[in-house]
């Protein structure tokens, strides 16, 4: 009888690690294509791809160079 149970035993076991094997295997793959990104970029951006500076103030505009108040840049996951 303690045979049976110790046979019982070892395979489940063995099933148990096999499949927490797996598991992590599968969820350890953590690789964003290329092609997301670039999907996601695009649905980040508006349809015109604007970036705009509002007022005058002592900001520099990164787009061109001028004293703003304000500057409003889309977010991007490639700057």
């Amino acid at each position: 009888m303690k045979n049976k149970i110790n046979k019982v035993l070892v395979i489940v076991a063995v099933i148990a690690a096999i499949t927490i094997g797996y598991i992590q295997k599968s969820q350890s793959s953590s690789e964003v294509s290329s092609l997301l990104l670039e999907n996601v970029e695009a649905l980040a951006h508006d349809e015109a791809g604007s970036r705009y500076c509002f007022g005058v103030g002592t900001v520099d505009c990164p787009f061109n160079n001028t004293k703003v108040d304000s500057y409003y840049a889309p977010y991007s996951l490639l700057y």
